[in-house]
């Protein structure tokens, strides 16, 4: 929140929506509600794990906070005017507001994120979660933002479901449309030797920034404000330095001989940048893709083919699917 001065008591207002209608509902909450947002992910308890694990096909909750002031009410008709009008798949299920003091404002959205593993290998927890470490398990620690993943929304696990699958030592990994850093720092803790983390969000480079220096790959992650240029280019030499938390690179173009590029952004952007990720892909690299539905896939799959990918294998989670292609040797 903004500003110097903060309310005494905040006000938690919360919907279930279906899964697919999350990051809608998210959105439109974000622009009202100055305490922040939080998601309640579409997962379920998995015994045999003793983790919550990704469900495409469950409801999620979206939780907004705003002061508990006169404007609260003016706010809460605005927020279910704009989902009644919102293209939501179901209709969305309020639930009663709860007004909370301060300290309950800072430990409520907590209560949304546990531990999540991810296939065999990876972990994610939020630094406030103790986990005892199991043989070959590895960690990635991300608090939840305003404005980031967690890795428990479906398309986020299945890219780095993939990246456990892909990466190996050495490899250079491009993080495209980084949002946390979650999935470049996947890749480093996984054994990539480089990973350069691209977002046009300068919110979210800081908070990438930040939560690589958290998980110590800081050495290993570049993170930098930008994209993909989208005609050929000349690529400038890479930095001799990866950047400082409080000093991101911005506009820098990047190698284009990367192993693996993994990006979790809209189907109609990937199909416009398909000819660009593919000329950033060395020959046998792979591009793992998700952040859409399966209306998506064949139109997705033509676009790469005519860059000079080939399509490998389509991936299901729930209402979300992803696409992992390979460039032709």
């Amino acid at each position: 929140m903004t500003g110097h001065h903060r309310p005494e008591a905040w006000l938690e207002i919360a919907v279930e929506v279906a899964g697919i209608d999350a990051e809608v509902a998210t959105d439109i909450f974000r622009q009202a509600c100055p305490g922040g947002v939080a998601i309640q992910p579409a997962s379920r308890f998995d015994l045999a794990s003793d983790s919550y694990v990704v469900d495409g096909d469950s409801p999620a909750v979206v939780s907004g906070y705003l002061p508990a002031g006169p404007d609260a009410q003016r706010v809460r008709r605005s927020l279910r005017l704009a989902l009644s009008m919102a293209p939501l798949q179901t209709p969305p299920r309020w639930r009663r507001a709860r007004r909370l003091r301060e300290q309950s404002w800072r430990d409520s959205w907590k209560k949304h994120f546990g531990v999540q593993r991810i296939g065999r290998a990876l972990v994610v927890k939020p630094s406030w979660t103790w986990y005892r470490l199991k043989g070959g398990e590895i960690v990635l620690e991300i608090d939840p933002g305003m404005a980031f993943g967690t890795g428990q929304h479906p398309t986020t696990a299945m890219c780095l479901s993939a990246l456990a699958d892909l990466v190996r030592p050495g490899m250079a990994v491009l993080d495209l449309g980084c949002g946390s850093g979650i999935l470049a720092i996947a890749a480093a803790k996984l054994g990539a030797a480089r990973v350069i983390a691209l977002d046009i969000d300068p919110n979210a480079v800081r908070a990438a920034l930040e939560n690589a220096a958290a998980n110590g790959v800081a050495h290993i992650v570049e993170v930098r404000e930008g994209t993909l240029e989208t005609e050929p280019a000349r690529v400038d030499a890479p930095a001799t330095e990866p950047a400082r938390v409080d000093a991101p690179q911005r506009g820098a173009r990047v190698p284009d001989a990367f192993d693996i590029i993994a990006v979790n952004i809209s189907g109609l952007t990937l199909e416009r940048l398909a000819p660009a990720l593919a000329r950033s892909l060395a020959p046998g690299g792979a591009l793992i893709t998700s952040g859409f539905l399966e209306d998506a896939v064949a139109s997705l799959t033509r676009a790469y083919e005519s860059a000079g990918l080939s399509s490998v294998r389509v991936v299901e989670e729930g209402v979300w699917r992803a696409v992992i292609a390979k460039r032709r040797a």
